[in-house]
Parts: C-alpha cells; sequence; structure tokens
C-alpha cells in the first residue's frame, strides 16, 4: 500500500554525532595553547513531531541529546572525558506538493542548544553553556517506491558550531542532511539520517503518521 507524503508525525529513536573542531573551540580552550583536544562520536536519542494545519502548513518541533567522548593531551598521558550536546528547535513549515511522490517544503524555526556535564580528570574546564537563535530549512521529499521515501534538504541555524572565541558558546553554521524512510505498515515507518555540518549527526528510528 502507497504511504502518502504527510506532515503529522511522531517519531524518535538512537541518535549519535560527532562535535568538529573542538582544538579551535575557545568554549573549550579558552586561551590555553597547551592543550590538545580531541573528540569522538557518542550517542543519546531524539525524539520529534510535526501536526499538519490549514493549507499545506505544519508545526514542528524536535530534541536531541547525546554524549561526546573527548580527550585531553596536555602532558605526558592523556586524559579521557566526556561531555552532553543538547539541541532543539520549533517552528512552522510550508509544503507544496508537485506530484503525488514529490514535494518541496520550507520551515522557519528557533533554535536551541546547550553544551553541559563536562567532566575531565585533572582538569577543570568550565565549559557549560548555551544559546539559541532563528533558523530555516529547505528540502524536497521523494516517494522513490510506494513505501520508501527519500528526503534531502539543507538548513541554517544560529547554534551549529562551538564558537572558536568570543562570549558566545555557539556559531551560526549551515547543514546539509539526508534522510530515509521504509513504510513497513500503513503509518509506521524505520527512519535513518544523516546530517553532515560542524556537528555532524545520524540517527535511525520509528516514526509514526496520523
Amino acid at each position: 500500500m502507497a504511504q502518502q507524503i504527510g506532515f503529522t508525525y511522531l517519531e524518535g529513536g538512537l541518535f549519535a554525532g560527532f562535535v568538529n573542531d573542538v582544538g579551535q573551540a575557545g568554549t573549550f580552550a579558552g586561551n590555553s595553547t597547551t592543550l590538545e583536544l580531541e573528540t569522538d562520536a557518542g550517542g543519546g536519542g531524539f525524539i520529534g513531531g510535526a501536526w499538519e494545519f490549514g493549507d499545506n502548513l505544519h508545526l514542528f518541533g524536535e530534541y536531541s541529546s547525546a554524549n561526546q567522548d573527548l580527550e585531553v593531551r596536555g602532558g605526558s598521558v592523556p586524559i579521557e572525558g566526556d561531555f552532553r550536546v543538547t539541541r532543539w528547535r520549533i517552528g512552522v513549515g510550508y509544503a507544496h506538493s508537485f506530484s503525488p511522490t514529490t514535494s518541496l517544503y520550507g520551515r522557519l524555526s528557533f533554535d536551541g542548544a546547550e553544551l553541559a556535564d563536562l567532566q575531565v580528570g585533572g582538569f577543570n574546564l568550565d565549559a557549560d553553556g548555551d544559546g539559541s537563535g532563528l533558523g530555516s530549512e529547505v528540502g524536497m521529499i521523494w516517494a522513490a517506491t510506494p513505501t520508501i521515501h527519500l528526503q534531502g534538504h539543507v538548513r541554517y541555524t544560529s547554534v551549529g558550531e562551538i564558537a572558536d572565541d568570543g562570549s558566545e558558546t555557539f556559531d551560526a553554521d549551515i547543514l546539509v542532511g539526508l534522510t530515509g524512510r521504509w513504510h513497513v505498515r500503513p503509518g509506521i515507518a524505520l527512519v535513518t539520517g544523516y546530517e553532515l555540518g560542524k556537528i555532524t549527526t545520524w540517527n535511525v528510528g520509528v516514526r509514526f503518521l496520523f
């Protein structure tokens, strides 16, 4: 049975991410020139949803949180640590269907991000911080088969990367993403997605459509 393209859904699942260029981030290193910082991907979870109303409009929200492994090198022995990155956004979108199998959409959002729970043995790095700002997204959904949908997007966010310097924790970034959905039953889809940016993420989960 063919699954229509729609924007009323609830989804959630496992989430992982990788924070790039932490070694140059003033939020972590401050004025230190002796510390070398490297991160590795960590895991967490995500939840999101949307509600379609009016003529092709929808409200949406997303929340994700994941740990990051951290390695600090400043002496003879590297020291392990970790921290948590939490991101969320809420907004409104508009979708236009060009055909029964293709839909173009745009979104405006208010985005937030938080960096917290930094733990490094032997180091006292006060790196907790948060930020918020506007975001936007444009994308396309294509029903490649009656049960497989592919979605690509480009989006801007004011809180897309760890700031290099200054008083702000996060800086803006542009991200590119690809998502695939396999509708195993009417109203139920397995979901996997990848988004490339200064904070690169990937996920796998389940979407329920209404």
